[in-house]
């Protein structure tokens, strides 16, 4: 019994690291619905941290295109 408890603890800890560590996926991955932009509820599911729709938003109209978007990818190689 107490190995389970061991294992599924290492488990958990493996998959909380992974998460916290995972970097934001790709333009096509966040654009979920595919239309050709990402709106706030695919941004929030991309998994980019440290930066807000709003400041990525240059054009102002509430989506993120290819470009802007690519910054955080950009931003995430170095």
């Amino acid at each position: 019994m107490t190995m389970t408890k061991l294992t599924l603890a290492a488990i958990a800890a493996l998959f909380a690291t992974s998460v916290a560590l995972a970097a934001p996926v790709s333009f096509k991955k966040a654009d979920a619905n595919a239309d050709g932009s990402i709106d706030a509820s695919e941004f929030a599911a991309s998994g980019v941290e440290g930066k807000t729709m709003e400041k990525l938003d240059k054009d102002g109209d509430g989506k993120l295109n290819k470009k802007e978007y690519s910054v955080v990818l950009d931003e995430d190689c170095e």
